[in-house]
Order: C-alpha cells, then sequence, then structure tokens
C-alpha cells in the first residue's frame, strides 16, 4: 500500500486537482482525497487503486489531448504554407 504522500505526489506529479480526481473516482468530494492524503482518514487498497486508475486516466486523457492539440497546430501551419 502506498503512503497518502505518494498518493498525493503521483497525484501532483500529473498536475492533477483533487477535485477533478475526485469526480474521475466517481464523484469522491476534495475534501475526502484531502483528509486522505494528510492522514487524517484512513483508507482501503479498494480505494487507492480507483485514486491510483483515476490519476492515470486522467493523464493518458490530457496527454491525449495535448497529442490533439499539436496535430491541429501542424496541420494548420501546413495549411498556412500551402496557401503562401
Amino acid at each position: 500500500m502506498l503512503s497518502p504522500e505518494k498518493l498525493k505526489f503521483l497525484r501532483l506529479l500529473h498536475s492533477i486537482s483533487q477535485t477533478e480526481l475526485g469526480k474521475e473516482m466517481d464523484g469522491i468530494s476534495k475534501n475526502y482525497i484531502s483528509m486522505v492524503e494528510n492522514r487524517k482518514t484512513k483508507y482501503t487498497d479498494e480505494w487507492e487503486q480507483k485514486y491510483i486508475k483515476a490519476v492515470y486516466t486522467i493523464a493518458a486523457r490530457k496527454k491525449n489531448e495535448k497529442n490533439i492539440e499539436q496535430v491541429e497546430e501542424m496541420a494548420q501551419e501546413i495549411k498556412t504554407k500551402k496557401s503562401k
């Protein structure tokens, strides 16, 4: 089981807010996530796995969105060069 500090580090490493994570975890409140990360409440192995899965799901989604933006920018550059 990961420590609460490591869970928080994982979330911050991927630039994910507690609110964003809570939504991905089926509506868990940011207050509850904060309590877990600050050792104010205990959590189960199942909850930890849900947390980790949500972090990686959000991180993958953000990466895909960034890749789409880059492709769109490249397409625009090509279009601009062709019109010259």
